[in-house]
């Protein structure tokens, strides 16, 4: 294809974006063949990526090994493909913005801080378009990214099976300055399928067998300081258990799933349980069992993965061909307020 083409492709999309935002009923969607006319289901890539975007990703499937994340129902990999159409020379270290999440806010980020590629945990697209229009928020926001060049990465489950990823972060950051304290590590789920030799025996979710019994309250400290010191958490303990303020309890094994859980968790023989979230009734079970089940959000749990963990493996692995940031704007839906200090 010729640079032409994908100019004109960019000016699509730009004039889609002033349509949208008139807020003109006849124009306030825009059917995607008029925009990118070899849309495909599950990502958007009919435009190369620049050169420092290429080499990003090259990374990132390095790092993070794309045949590692669970294709039966996750969307990962490069989601958003776009030419980088500026004057920009090859060999201008380029910028890389990491986030949890891709919100509007991220976006504004991206474009403000001149980034050519976000890595995005979480997959900005999970299901099937059909069409790609302003009136949704999120396909706005991918509106907005081809019109500003900007490339978007994927990674989601891949970084949870990875060794050294996201759920191994977890078990690092229970333990705190106390490394010794982990007698054995084993993944919950492995993954079944063939996998490179050196990658077999990676999966989802980590259990971890401590040497000798720890406080309840020394592992919450931990959680709190790893996850950027957070001050609360939801914490269900059984029943019968002193649930005084201190939480005495000991604990001998942690189970961990960063996100969602519930289903990885849910056959666990582990004392304590630590994820995002539990809907009530799998956490009702588990106290009936005899666990202790910790959440802490969602995003919550997986965040300062990306500060502490992705950031230094990336700025490592692309040397000084570009700038690796981690978005200040990025953050959980939810936050915990106090209500009686409501004016």
């Amino acid at each position: 294809m010729s640079l032409r083409y994908y100019r004109n492709l960019i000016t699509a999309s730009q004039r889609a974006c002033r349509l949208a935002s008139s807020q003109r009923p006849l124009f306030s969607s825009i059917p995607i063949h008029c925009i990118l006319p070899r849309l495909q289901p599950r990502a958007i890539s009919t435009m190369t990526t620049s050169s420092f975007a290429d080499t990003v990703v090259s990374a990132m499937r390095t790092l993070f090994p794309e045949v590692l994340a669970d294709k039966a129902w996750d969307n990962t990999g490069l989601l958003l493909g776009q030419a980088q159409l500026s004057a920009t020379k090859d060999d201008t270290p380029g910028t890389v913005l990491l986030t949890n999440d891709l919100t509007a806010a991220v976006v504004d980020e991206a474009i403000r801080e001149k980034a050519s590629i976000i890595v995005s945990y979480h997959p900005v697209i999970f299901r099937a378009l059909k069409s790609l229009t302003a009136q949704d928020p999120m396909q706005a926001q991918l509106l907005r990214l081809i019109a500003s060049g900007i490339a978007v990465y994927c990674p989601h489950t891949a970084v949870d099976a990875a060794n050294g990823g996201l759920n191994d972060w977890l078990c690092d950051i229970l333990v705190g300055d106390q490394p010794d304290l982990v007698a054995g590590r084993s993944v919950i789920e492995p993954i079944t399928r063939t996998l490179p030799s050196e990658l077999q025996g990676l999966g989802y979710g980590r259990k971890v067998q401590l040497n000798k019994p720890t406080s309840l309250a020394v592992l919450l400290k931990n959680l709190s300081a790893g996850l950027g010191n957070q001050r609360y958490m939801s914490v269900a303990v059984p029943q019968d258990s002193v649930a005084d303020v201190n939480r005495t309890q000991s604990i001998s094994s942690v189970a961990v799933c960063a996100g969602s859980g519930a289903d990885m968790l849910k056959d666990s023989d582990a004392q304590l349980l630590v994820t995002g979230e539990m809907s009530h009734h799998y956490a009702l079970r588990h106290v009936q069992l005899g666990q202790t089940v910790v959440t802490v959000f969602h995003s919550n749990s997986e965040r300062q993965y990306l500060t502490q963990r992705m950031k230094p493996m990336l700025e490592k692995a692309l040397g000084s061909s570009g700038k690796v940031i981690v978005s200040t704007t990025d953050r959980d839906p939810f936050e915990v307020i106090d209500v009686s200090k409501l004016a």
